[in-house]
């Protein structure tokens, strides 16, 4: 061991530190350091912005921009940080930076799976593994998404054969796009949220086609994809009123209780992150010395680390600094 100490800790964001200082999805921009954004989702964006530059891909920096009007940034030089696809949705992106010596890997969330025209992550050799651990228990484990695209895909065909219309619940970044691009051939509406959602991260590769429901009814039958906040809008109301079938896609749609929760008729087990399964190989392909789970399931997912792979892992606890000596 050379005696040198590396400090992860969860503070403002995923600080890293040692004798260069990063921070991972921080809730503040400040003006020293460098700070990286792995992706557009408002759990990973920042609050507060001081500083002037992030780290993150141009699809991330376009979100943030038009999420925080009055504070602008620009994208700061590399320097040193080397990013890498996340997966998860348009622009998300992993973290690899070397302090002191040592690589560091930060994923923010993750998928590893190949799915609607997203490449999956894929892992990179480092000393130390900061992991995402939103589906960090074993039951959590995900058919293939190509057979549950399939299975949506006939869902709606269905229902369309019936004369029936189709509403679908889905986070307004992130599957929303996935549900377009499995849905196109029907020629998909969605809600203001998704539509504006969309309009941030389509590109001339991926044109992301769809119309705007507005307050006038399309004509039967239509699939219209909208987030689940539009359950406290007149639009919800027309939905009901037209007996629309009801769906919703989530990881979490594995939990007995979800459809409920959601109030729709069927819920489809579709995610955008990684699953048990899913982490456990990547954490093993990475072949770190240390593992650091955030951001879920964190202390579940250590202690199987632990236990099924034989690396050191711990769970990062807010106000508890982990202290690194290699």
């Amino acid at each position: 061991m050379s005696g040198r100490e590396l400090a992860v800790r969860l503070g403002n964001g995923v600080e890293v530190l040692g004798s260069r200082e990063y921070h991972f999805d921080a809730e503040t921009i400040g003006p020293k350091g460098t700070f990286c954004i792995s992706h557009a989702h408002s759990d990973h964006m920042p609050k507060r912005i001081v500083g002037q530059s992030v780290v993150c891909s141009d699809i991330t920096l376009r979100c943030l921009n038009n999420r925080s009007k009055k504070k602008q940034v620009v994208q700061a030089p590399p320097d040193g940080v080397r990013m890498l696809d996340a997966g998860h949705m348009a622009g998300s992106r992993m973290f690899q930076v070397e302090v002191d010596g040592r690589e560091v890997l930060y994923t923010g969330d993750l998928c590893t799976r190949d799915r609607c025209g997203n490449k999956g992550a894929r892992p990179a050799r480092t000393d130390v593994l900061v992991i995402e651990s939103t589906y960090g228990k074993p039951r959590y484990v995900f058919p293939p998404s190509d057979i549950i695209a399939g299975l949506i895909r006939d869902e709606v065909e269905d229902n369309f054969s019936q004369g029936r219309s189709v509403s679908l619940y889905s986070y307004p970044l992130g599957k929303s796009q996935d549900m377009l691009r499995i849905l196109q051939e029907f020629g998909p509406f969605t809600d203001e949220a998704v539509f504006n959602a969309t309009s941030l991260v389509r590109s001339d590769d991926d044109l992301l086609e769809c119309q705007l429901w507005k307050d006038d009814e399309p004509g039967d039958p239509f699939i219209v994809i909208c987030s689940p906040w539009l359950k406290r809008t007149p639009q919800e109301e027309v939905l009901r009123r037209k007996c629309v079938k009801r769906l919703a896609v989530s990881g979490w749609a594995l939990d007995s209780g979800y459809r409920a929760r959601m109030g729709v008729h069927e819920a489809f087990p579709f995610s955008d992150h990684a699953d048990f399964n899913d982490l456990m190989a990547f954490v093993k392909a990475c072949e770190p010395e240390v593992v650091l789970t955030h951001h879920g399931f964190a202390e579940s997912l250590a202690v199987e680390i632990k236990a099924r792979l034989g690396i050191d892992a711990r769970p990062l606890i807010r106000g508890q600094r982990s202290l690194l000596e290699f």
